[in-house]
């Protein structure tokens, strides 16, 4: 999946809203996509896709594409965040 022009743009203003999570996840999931948005880019993460599922328990559960969660844990990293 080629990234969208952008992408880094909304996943850093994601994360200073809020709207992504800050800290890496205790628990990540990877598997085909079945039809779930990606939190990212909001784009629906199909079934020839790779679906990252990070759990931070309860109904705390964020999806996104491969390529998504790269930058998504990139960024994190950039800025210092680390696990709970």
């Amino acid at each position: 999946m080629p990234f969208p022009p952008g992408l880094a743009d909304a996943i850093r203003t994601k994360l200073d809203v809020g709207a992504l999570p800050t800290a890496l996840p205790e628990k990540m999931y990877a598997g085909y996509g079945r039809g779930h948005p990606c939190v990212a880019c909001g784009e629906p993460i199909r079934a020839a896709q790779v679906e990252y599922e990070m759990d931070y328990g309860g109904d705390h559960i964020f999806r996104l594409h491969l390529g998504c969660a790269g930058l998504w844990e990139a960024e994190c990293r950039l800025r210092g965040y680390r696990r709970d």
